[in-house]
């Protein structure tokens, strides 16, 4: 081959290998493969994330009110009762003979009544008998006001009688009552939780938690509830009916749905915490809800309202936030519209949002395209750049690759 020829051959290779360069130049760079999403409507679900335990609508801690020795014990954890059933019975020998001294001590003193009643009639009797010899004269003075002085200390004995067997009887009741009281019984139908009593133990009746004060804990299982603490900062938006999602901690893959019941009028305050308002979440009904009171759980409760409204809303990893040029001002948001293939770096002004889309007021409309990911994308992305469309097996390895990220008292679940 010919000097010329050499060179001619070189030319055509530079040009070939010149000429898509140019090209992509002339484009305004490679092309990057993105995720790319049309821009709709949806229904903003805001939640507000709280932590708590589980528990049921009533539980009922059982102590005795009388000092005794558990003689009978006809319960064990986990067993039903119903309503007046005897759960144990204490040693009432003790009781027994205080309800024994006092009704001999009442039979006593209803005979001293008779005895004291006798002997005031005899003393009214005699005391009118000499009220007439007094009018004739015929006794002085004297002997009418002995008489007349024995009547009436006849009256104060039998009055004096009287109140004491009152008195007594009163005891007699109270010992009664007190007798009924080593018999325990069940005071609604429910389950016993825990039982921290034997048979042979001592009963102590006391206010406080000391061993033996505490005997069982009776709940009525029928309603199963999470108690949450809700910040004082979001209380506000928590309303009876709102839809919820529980997790107990112990199992962290299952879920439960629930309704807001009630929410606390007056704070809860932990030392060194702020404060925080109790709210009851009554948990719907299920044949595989593994309950245990007193577990510890989450709950993402959505504040979303009944009359909500679909709203335009992209992707929450669509939106790309920079810093302010003054220091109070809030963060820019923008996301880039993809339009021919070409991306435009877009201001846009957001609201309200959830987990998964984050509502736009201003800036992009329904049915515009625009850029959702992957992250390492997004992130090295610049106004200009030529975009298309990742496939569709390769958005779906993206979504799955991209690490869940959830925002403090802004979660997301859509009932």
């Amino acid at each position: 081959m010919t000097r010329s020829g050499k060179i001619l051959v070189v030319g055509l290779i530079v040009l070939v290998l010149a000429v898509p360069v140019a090209v992509r130049k002339m484009r305004g760079g490679n092309e990057k493969e993105a995720e790319i999403q049309t821009v709709q409507t949806h229904v903003i679900t805001p939640t507000i994330l709280a932590s708590g335990s589980l528990t049921y609508q009533t539980e009922i801690r059982m102590v005795s009110e009388v000092m005794g020795r558990v003689k009978e014990l006809n319960v064990k954890e986990g067993d039903q009762v119903k309503q007046g059933d005897v759960l144990l019975r204490l040693d009432p020998a003790t009781v027994q003979a205080q309800v024994d001294a006092l009704e001999a001590g009442l039979r006593q003193s209803n005979l001293a009544i008779e005895r004291q009643r006798v002997t005031n009639e005899t003393a009214e009797t005699k005391w009118k008998r000499y009220q007439q010899l007094r009018e004739s004269g015929v006794i002085d003075a004297n002997s009418y006001d002995e008489i007349r002085s024995q009547r009436d200390q006849a009256r104060v004995d039998l009055n004096s009688s009287m109140q004491q067997a009152m008195q007594t009887e009163a005891q007699l009741k109270q010992a009664r009552e007190q007798l009924a009281k080593t018999v325990l019984r069940a005071p609604i139908n429910g389950r016993v939780t825990q039982l921290t009593i034997k048979s042979g133990e001592t009963a102590v009746p006391s206010v406080t938690s000391i061993a033996g004060s505490d005997l069982m804990i009776i709940a009525d299982t029928s309603n199963l509830y999470a108690e949450v603490n809700v910040n004082e900062t979001d209380v506000a938006r928590i309303v009876p009916g709102q839809q919820a999602k529980i997790v107990p901690a112990a199992f962290p893959d299952s879920s439960w749905t629930g309704v807001v019941e009630t929410v606390a009028v007056s704070p809860r305050q932990v030392q060194g915490q702020g404060k925080s308002y109790p709210v009851k979440i009554r948990l719907s009904a299920s044949e595989d809800l593994k309950f245990h009171t007193g577990m510890s759980c989450r709950a993402e409760i959505a504040t979303r309202g009944t009359d909500a409204k679909p709203v335009v809303a992209v992707p929450v990893q669509a939106v790309k936030y920079e810093e302010a040029e003054e220091r109070d001002a809030p963060a820019k948001a923008s996301v880039f519209v993809v339009k021919d293939g070409k991306v435009t770096k877009r201001a846009v002004e957001t609201d309200i949002a959830d987990d998964s889309f984050i509502a736009i007021t201003k800036g992009v409309k329904d049915g515009e395209q625009i850029v959702v990911g992957p992250a390492r994308v997004l992130r090295f992305l610049n106004d200009g750049e030529h975009v298309r469309a990742m496939a569709a097996e390769e958005a779906a390895a993206a979504d799955a690759a991209k690490p869940g990220e959830k925002k403090a008292g802004n979660g997301v679940w859509n009932p």
